[in-house]
């Protein structure tokens, strides 16, 4: 398994001969090289989405099992050293998390260029200055309904006007980069997704559609009932709002296809784990909060990094399990629609997709 991948990582090979690559890079066996973080900061969050988590809950770990700042920042300094270029904070809630404007300022110390968060919006009205202070320079708030009532059911609970305030706040603030992130839910907003693009239109953010995953038993149910394919969600759109244009592809524009409408400077994005398979182009690993670093959304395999943090590992000593263990063990591609099994433990929540 990949937790041998600090013994193994001046001596891995893999079974062609190739050799794993030398130090300052983070590159997997299918060529694609890895300059994206995902950190996720707590599994807990203050909405229990019905995607995302079960109605019963996601078990939780002990407050001891999670790392601490220093390792936290040990594994930043580690990916700064492998070429990290883009760090996302994710949850559970990100917001929620005392430490989490101490983070942002340190990665901006790092000079990691992309700094994003990804959040419900629920505590952006407290959070979004001092988030654009800190550094944060790219946000993507979740919106999946713009209905009180649809909303409330949907987060079991959340208050809509809220999440709409804190949209606000981030727009105040300043902050660079501005994203909502609808999941197409076929019952919940299938029919209204015009309105979430015209929402966006009159504020000028960005917007992006993301087919629902089989992650986990409440991703899996939802799917079963829920799904609404990104193609079915850009003929519905562009039959209320008008054709859509496709936006050339930058590097940094992850595995969304984008497109503007006519005299329009925001971007609608559609983002197809399942209809539309983008793994060839993948560019990232998570960290769990409890330090496991997973190299695939749809599959466990992973590295478990607070063994290595707390038996007092360096900077290089990380550096070099983290490369080895990304070259061994990330996946070409994801398996949802060949077997679920690899994804029903996995949960939405704790990995911040």
């Amino acid at each position: 398994m990949a937790d041998s991948a600090a013994d193994d990582a001046t001596s891995c090979s893999t079974a062609a001969g190739q050799s794993i690559p030398a130090a300052g890079e983070l590159w997997d066996q299918f060529g694609r090289r890895i300059t994206y973080l995902r950190l996720s900061l707590t599994e807990h969050c203050n909405f229990r989405c019905q995607y995302c988590s079960p109605a019963s809950g996601t078990p939780f770990f002990d407050y001891a099992d999670h790392l601490r700042a220093e390792e936290i920042e040990l594994v930043l300094r580690s990916f700064h050293a492998l070429g990290l270029q883009h760090l996302r904070f994710t949850g559970g809630e990100p917001l929620i998390h005392p430490q989490l404007l101490r983070y942002v300022q340190f990665a901006r110390e790092l000079q990691i260029g992309k700094l994003s968060l990804s959040t419900n919006g629920y505590l952006l009205d407290r959070l979004a200055e001092p988030l654009a202070a800190a550094g944060l320079n790219s946000i993507n708030i979740s919106l999946d309904t713009l209905d009180a009532e649809t909303f409330a059911r949907v987060t079991r609970g959340g208050r809509l006007q809220r999440v709409l305030q804190g949209i606000d706040c981030a727009r105040a603030a300043g902050i660079p980069r501005i994203k909502l992130n609808v999941v197409l839910l076929r019952r919940v907003n299938a029919h209204s997704l015009p309105e979430l693009v015209e929402y966006a239109l009159a504020r000028h953010l960005d917007i992006r559609f993301i087919e629902t995953m089989p992650l986990g038993s409440a991703g899996i149910a939802s799917q079963d009932t829920e799904f609404f394919s990104a193609q079915a969600a850009r003929a519905s759109i562009e039959a209320k709002v008008g054709k859509l244009i496709p936006v050339a592809s930058s590097r940094d524009q992850g595995p969304a296809r984008l497109y503007t409408l006519a005299g329009a400077g925001s971007r609608i994005g559609f983002i197809t784990p399942l209809s539309n398979n983008f793994c060839a182009s993948c560019n990232r690993v998570r960290l769990t909060a409890t330090g496991r670093l997973v190299y695939c959304l749809g599959q466990e395999a992973g590295l478990e990094l607070r063994p290595l943090l707390r038996g007092g590992a360096s900077v290089e000593e990380l550096s070099a399990a983290i490369t080895a263990g990304v070259w061994r063990d990330k996946p070409e591609r994801h398996l949802f629609t060949v077997d679920r099994g690899r994804s029903s433990k996995i949960f939405m929540m704790r990995l911040g997709g």
